[in-house]
């Protein structure tokens, strides 16, 4: 399976969107995989959304959403995405989680290093599903990556640095 990490805003305004982007400083709010199903013949997008974590149509995904950047990640992340879908899909959007990262930024502006003071073990947001799935994949460098307090903007870097250091 080739996945894909994808990076987006939403079209229409969004208030949580819009305050993730303002205070990170990001061009993105979310983050999300992208995978091509064989037994469907169509690319989808497994994600945490507001209405639960859960699996769209990549094509309905698109018209609700502006995919910023999407990355082929340099090693296999199956084996966490599907640790991922299998403990998560279904489960609650990680609202707590998202609110608790106001704490970990707070903390970062003070030059300071706080956990999530509100992470759930039963749900998750966007960013945190991607760097678990690396995490359980045992994806090189996501050592450093706390999977509760880091946002889509860290994730997007993570990428960007990773994909500019690479040899064509």
């Amino acid at each position: 399976m080739t996945t894909r990490i994808g990076f987006s805003t939403p079209k229409r305004f969004n208030p949580v969107s819009w305050l993730v982007r303002k205070v990170t400083g990001s061009p993105c709010s979310h983050a999300f995989f992208i995978y091509f199903d064989k037994e469907w013949q169509a690319d989808f997008v497994m994600e945490a959304h507001e209405m639960g974590f859960r699996i769209v149509p990549l094509a309905h995904f698109e018209k609700k959403n502006e995919i910023v950047a999407s990355f082929i990640p340099r090693w296999e992340i199956d084996a966490g995405m599907r640790w991922v879908a299998l403990e998560y899909l279904g489960r609650p959007y990680d609202f707590g989680g998202l609110f608790g990262m106001a704490v970990v930024l707070f903390g970062r502006w003070l030059k300071r290093k706080w956990k999530n003071p509100l992470e759930s073990a039963k749900a998750m947001f966007c960013s945190e599903a991607v760097v678990v799935a690396m995490q359980k994949s045992a994806y090189p460098k996501t050592e450093v990556l706390d999977a509760h307090s880091t946002a889509p903007r860290a994730l997007l870097e993570f990428f960007t640095k990773e994909a500019s250091s690479a040899v064509p």
